[in-house]
């Protein structure tokens, strides 16, 4: 059984506003000590994963999100290691409030290959696959909240993700 890993709601959001829901899958891929995530111009991390397309699996959409984001293919999803939820002001006028529950999951294999193929504000924020520590990662993105730069809202969430992997894997 996977975890619940936090919920993260945005303040001010109205109690019966209608809600859009997105359903998204993240990967957890390691190699030894060192995890793959995508790094941005900011210095903040996040996992690899978007969204699951209409008649999707959740690990078809994952493979997908790993070859575009990461251009890394092969890569084999594995077990469920826990789900976010978030709600936060929906910029679609037809709805008030904007639900994505996204689950995490447990990658191996995969290699490297052609070029990344990333949507427009992946590239304006200049996305890159890094291997990097979990504790390099954590501390990266505390420092980017600490900062006050204005960032993604998936800031929060993988801050989270990254401090419950620490705590199991120091």
């Amino acid at each position: 059984m996977s975890a619940h890993l936090g919920t993260f709601t945005a303040p001010g959001l109205p109690a019966d506003g209608r809600v859009v829901e997105r359903t998204a899958v993240r990967g957890v891929l390691f190699d030894g000590p060192r995890l793959l995530l995508l790094g941005s111009r900011h210095g903040d991390f996040k996992f690899p994963g978007g969204g699951v397309e209409a008649g999707e699996s959740f690990a078809a959409a994952l493979v997908r999100e790993f070859q575009e984001e990461c251009a890394y293919d092969g890569v084999v999803v594995g077990a469920e290691l826990g789900t976010t939820r978030e709600e936060v002001a929906a910029e679609d006028t037809e709805y008030e409030v904007f639900g994505m529950t996204s689950h995490y999951f447990a990658c191996s294999g995969g290699t490297a290959m052609g070029a990344q193929q990333l949507e427009g504000y992946e590239a304006e924020l200049e996305l890159t696959p890094r291997w990097v520590t979990v504790a390099e990662a954590l501390a990266a993105n505390r420092g980017v909240l600490d900062s006050g730069v204005g960032v993604m809202r998936w800031l929060v969430r993988e801050t989270a993700v990254l401090s419950w992997l620490a705590a199991r894997t120091e």
